[in-house]
Parts: structure tokens; sequence; C-alpha cells
């Protein structure tokens, strides 16, 4: 039943119209130091400016924190950040201050109380404290560690005191994860991501999350155009927001135990775009459609390259690809998002990493010989 309510509340999804666009603007570098805690009401540098026109707006804020694996200084989150806030949500961005990318649920923590290298985008020199914050905006922080880890740092240590909460969680109700720079499709790539990762680090912490990743390069956040709602930054940060927004809002309708939640305990989304530069997809024609993690999906395969180092090549597997949970009848992400549509996929995905009953049943005999005989040896 529970399952049956999230299905609804997905459907009630929709992306918002576009607009034609403005007058182009650069964002400036902002300076960044370990400054004092800033009101989460204060509004920030980027927020309602003309590029987030698009942006819906919620009925319900959320407290968000928001993470990622590129770093805090990507474009995708700062534009997410930037559209979230005009949304009219609370948001506390805890990032990791390297790129951490591959980094899956891994939890690295520093080793020096002070950075050994400047950042991703050399905007913050090295010898900083291993946690800072933004000078001109404190509700932008970084955590030198992997995405988990930020994640956990963010939880257990910033939000708290950015949210005035003493709960377990900080006062953070939702969790957004990226968006990503590049798209994480599939079983293998889901246990790989650090975007992925960091989500379903805070699923396991008993708060609803997200995962959203693009088809885009790695971009600083100082070239965002702030006044163009055309910028690919800006267009996928707005995306992001609409969905959290329209989700968060539709969920409302479908409580899943507890009155405030918005996905079932043990459980996150796992969302991914198609490409929108340089193809015609915009959020004007973007089609949002549930999916499944399996279908299409893709396994490495190690070979030798050409200069005599090893490579990997995508391989696609009957493994990597069978479906034992969920609805099977549900097309792939993978194939949602392919080459040459325009599309976001939404995949439903579960901590609970047991195989069902009437798999594991398979397994039981021999399992259960082996024991046996192991315990009787």
């Amino acid at each position: 039943m529970r399952f049956a309510t999230l299905a609804a509340a997905l459907s009630l999804v929709v992306a918002s119209s576009a607009a034609p666009a403005a007058t182009v603007t650069t964002a400036s570098s902002a300076s960044a130091t370990a400054s004092p805690s800033a009101s989460a009401s204060a509004a920030p540098y980027g927020v309602d400016t003309p590029g987030f026109v698009n942006v819906n707006k919620t009925k319900n804020p959320l407290n968000i924190l928001l993470v990622n694996d590129d770093s805090a200084f990507s474009a995708n989150i700062r534009a997410t950040y930037y559209a979230l806030r005009t949304a009219g949500h609370r948001v506390l961005l805890v990032a990791p201050f390297q790129n951490q990318s591959g980094k899956g649920g891994t939890v690295v923590l520093p080793t020096n109380l002070t950075t050994t290298a400047p950042n991703r985008d050399g905007t913050v020199p090295a010898g900083g404290p291993f946690a800072g914050k933004n000078a001109t905006d404190p509700a932008i922080r970084w955590f030198d560690g992997s995405p988990a880890a930020a994640l956990l740092w963010g939880l257990d240590q910033e939000a708290p005191g950015f949210f005035n909460s003493n709960d377990t969680n900080g006062g953070v109700q939702f969790v957004v994860s990226g968006p990503n720079e590049g798209q994480n499709l599939g079983p293998f790539i889901f246990t790989l991501s650090g975007t992925v990762g960091a989500s379903y680090t805070a699923v396991e912490r008993g708060i609803p999350a997200v995962a959203f990743s693009a088809a885009t390069k790695p971009r600083s956040y100082t070239t965002l155009n702030l006044d163009d709602p055309t910028d690919e930054s800006i267009q996928i940060g707005t995306l992001t927001s609409n969905f959290v927004t329209r989700f968060s809002d539709a969920a409302s309708s479908f409580p899943y135990g507890k009155k405030s939640a918005k996905l079932p305990e043990a459980v996150g989304l796992n969302v991914n775009y198609s490409p929108l530069v340089p193809s015609n997809c915009s959020i004007s024609n973007l089609k949002w459609t549930q999916s499944r993690l399996t279908g299409g999906a893709i396994v490495d395969k190690l070979v030798v390259g050409s200069i005599g180092l090893p490579t990997y090549q995508d391989l696609v597997t009957s493994a990597v690809n069978k479906c034992i949970n969920g609805n099977c009848f549900l097309p792939g992400e993978t194939n949602v998002v392919a080459a040459g549509t325009c599309a976001a996929s939404v995949s439903v995905y579960s901590t609970d990493y047991d195989a069902p009953l009437l798999t594991s049943a398979v397994v039981k005999p021999a399992l259960s010989k082996a024991l046996f005989e192991l315990n009787n040896a």
C-alpha cells in the first residue's frame, strides 16, 4: 500500500513551462572563509534572478540539505541551490571541497585540520579549515571528505545550528543530492556514484532523499549566467527544484506512516536527465517518466588500451538487468534517457538489499545443506 501511494504521488509530478531567454550576466566569484553562522531566511545572491523565472513556488517549504560529489563549487549544485531558495525552501548546502566522484557510499574523513590543496576551480586556496563556508552566503558550506561524509557532517554538525533543531537529523526534512555532472544509470553505477551514495546514506538515516544526475560536463559556478533561463545548469537546477516542489507537495496528500514523510522509510529516488545541450531538449518539452534501475543498464569490462594500460568498456549483461524486485513492466532508466530522447527518468529504490522470499527460497536447499555440514563437521 505504501508503494501504491508513492506511485500516485509520482504520477502528479509535472514539469514547468519555459520562458524566453533574458539578458545574460555572469556570476562573479565570491570570497570564501570560515565565517559566523547566518540566518537560514537570509536571501542570498542568485535567488529570484531572471534566470529562475520558471521555478515553481512551493506550498510547503522544506528544510533541505543539498549535497553532491562534484564539489560545492560546481555550476549544477549552485544553480540548484538558487532554484530551491527561489522556490521558497530553506536550504543548507554542504558538499565536498574537492571533486569526490566515484566514492559511492564510502565515508572518507579529513586527515588534516586544514586543506592541503586549492578547491576544484581554484577559487578557495589551500590552508583553510577542513570545513568552511562562503563569506557572503554562509548557507553555502563545504567539507573536505567524501560525499557520504559531507552529508553526515551536514546532518550532525551544520544543520542543528542552521535549522535551529536538536533532533537526530538536525531538522533536515529532505536531502537533495546532485545534480551530478554526468548520468548515474543502472545498478552497477548505483553502487559507484558518490551522488547516489550520499542519497542512500540519507535514506539509511531515515531522511527522504533524491539523487539527481545530468548529462553535463564539469563546470564552475563562476560561469553561471544567472539572468539566462536557457543556461544549461540553470535549466537543470530549475528542473530539479520543480521536481522536489511538485513531489513534496503531492506526497503531502499520500502519507507514508508519518504525517510529514515525503517517502516511505528506507526508500529513495534516483533521477536522471537526458542531454539538454546541444539537443533541442529543454524545460518546455522534457517528459518525466517513472522507471526502474534495470533495463539497458551496463557493467564494466576491463581491456588493455593502446598504450598498454587497462581501461574499461561498457558491457550489457542479463545479470545486471535481471528484474527481481518491483514492477518489471516499467522502462529501464538507461533506455528512458538514451540519446535522442528528451526525458527525465525517476526510479524508486530501497535500502533493503535482501533478496525477495521466493528468490531466497530457491537458494535455501543448497544453503541449508552446506550450513548443516559446516556446523556438524
